[in-house]
């Protein structure tokens, strides 16, 4: 593949071309501090001659703390780039035919275009928006924008005065933006910018979906699940979880308020709160750090929680490349320009020093305290690294985008309210725990 897009460049681009393209047509790249998000926007960059200049949005994180919002870097990009006509946003797994891309955008009337999604539903992750019929944008083919679009959003963001509170989902929420600074509409153009290679693409989508990695040396023994229950949710929630994913395969407990004979791996303690759950997560937090000594890698679940165990492991053996530095997975969400969380609902991953640090360095203002919300600030705090995991999902299926997650293999999903529970598990997320994740013991012996 890549001797073909290095061919495709050579045999396409005359000098003339070349010049005129130059700081002209400018890519940038969605990255995150991660060697293995890096190693994929390294492949991803061999695509792309190096006369088109080639940004990543994790490089502008020192002076922008929201960089990952893609729009506080636009006036950066613009002045850097005067010359600039279009800037092209994708994602490492996002391919192009650059020279059909660039004369497409030296043609079109088009000034903000892509591949479009829709919601099918006022959407809990859009502030349950009732514009169903407004497109946004997919990252994974690309989105073209002029930069006429971006000098008057420039110039427009420094006198917009509404307070950004949540960031929940950037595509979603840079449309929104754009659509109401400068009055441009995103438009579909979904036959050119593609999710498989057909003839016509100008741009498609190389994703594997799942995570797959050389190193095998991290296995389900390795794994503790620590869930959020009380009570009242033991016959109801958990009883849900254990026709699905919640097995005996697993290294568990239940962090309860209650003692039920029904249930087995329960911890008991009778603080309990109606919203918040700061005490119960740290809760969990020490009893890791304590008492699974043997355990790696903690998650953090709640009981309306569904997750896929074997992807989980497949993500972990991915990211988590050591443990004598700390990191935590989760889906990213930012409060404001001041922090980001990993959402509670989605699902927590910690390896065992980012909890010693966490535990050693910070402690619940009280009781309820919103626990990944104060997590998040601990974490900005400590500096402590949040990798953003899309497959990771606070809400439920029907709040995203269909055409969205069939691009992905999931690994959770969130709240059981309205739903058949095991459905969708069975839909989304079952798949089985082959003998390759579970811990084996060496064969080797003196």
């Amino acid at each position: 593949m890549l001797i073909k897009f290095v061919v495709l460049f050579s045999c396409l681009f005359s000098c003339s071309l070349t010049d005129q393209v130059t700081n002209e047509f400018v890519i940038l790249l969605l990255s995150q501090p991660h060697i293995y998000i890096l190693s994929q926007v390294h492949n991803a960059s061999t695509y792309i001659p190096p006369y088109i200049p080639l940004l990543y949005t994790h490089s502008y994180a020192t002076n922008h703390p929201n960089w990952y919002t893609i729009y506080p870097l636009f006036p950066t990009i613009v002045q850097q780039y005067p010359q600039m006509k279009w800037l092209f946003i994708c994602e490492a797994q996002t391919r192009f035919n650059l020279t059909e891309l660039i004369q497409f955008s030296q043609e079109t009337n088009d000034s903000y275009v892509g591949h479009a999604l829709y919601d099918s539903e006022p959407s809990i992750i859009h502030h349950y928006s009732l514009e169903l019929d407004k497109p946004y944008p997919d990252f994974a083919t690309g989105v073209l924008i002029s930069s006429n679009v971006l000098k008057l959003f420039n110039e427009k963001y420094q006198t917009y005065k509404n307070e950004i509170d949540f960031i929940i989902d950037i595509k979603y929420e840079l449309n929104q933006l754009i659509n109401q600074l400068t009055q441009t509409k995103f438009i579909d153009r979904s036959d050119r910018f593609c999710y498989e290679h057909r003839t016509n693409c100008l741009t498609w989508s190389e994703n594997e979906k799942d995570y797959s990695c050389s190193r095998k040396d991290i296995y389900l023994e390795d794994l503790y699940f620590g869930i959020k229950t009380f009570v009242n949710n033991h016959q109801t929630r958990i009883s849900l979880l254990k026709k699905t994913w919640l097995t005996n395969q697993l290294n568990y407990h239940l962090f309860t308020n209650q003692f039920d004979d029904k249930f087995e791996h329960l911890i008991v303690n009778k603080e309990n709160t109606e919203r918040g759950h700061c005490h119960k997560t740290f809760s969990i937090l020490n009893h890791f750090a304590q008492y699974e000594e043997n355990r790696k890698y903690l998650i953090i679940a709640d009981d309306d929680t569904l997750l896929s165990v074997p992807r989980l492991i497949r993500l972990i053996r991915c990211f988590m490349l050591t443990n004598n530095l700390p990191l935590v997975l989760g889906e990213r969400y930012g409060y404001g320009t001041y922090y980001t969380y990993p959402t509670g609902g989605s699902g927590m991953i910690f390896n065992r020093q980012s909890v010693q640090q966490i535990l050693a360095n910070c402690e619940c203002p009280s009781s309820d305290t919103p626990d990944d919300m104060f997590l998040g600030l601990c974490l900005h705090r400590l500096q402590i690294p949040l990798i953003h995991i899309k497959e990771l999902h606070q809400a439920q299926v029907n709040a995203y985008s269909s055409a969205w997650l069939q691009q992905q293999n999931a690994i959770s999903f969130h709240k059981f309210e309205n739903i058949n529970v095991e459905q969708i598990y069975r839909d989304y997320l079952d798949e089985p725990i082959t003998n390759d994740l579970i811990y084996h013991y060496a064969k080797d012996e003196l």
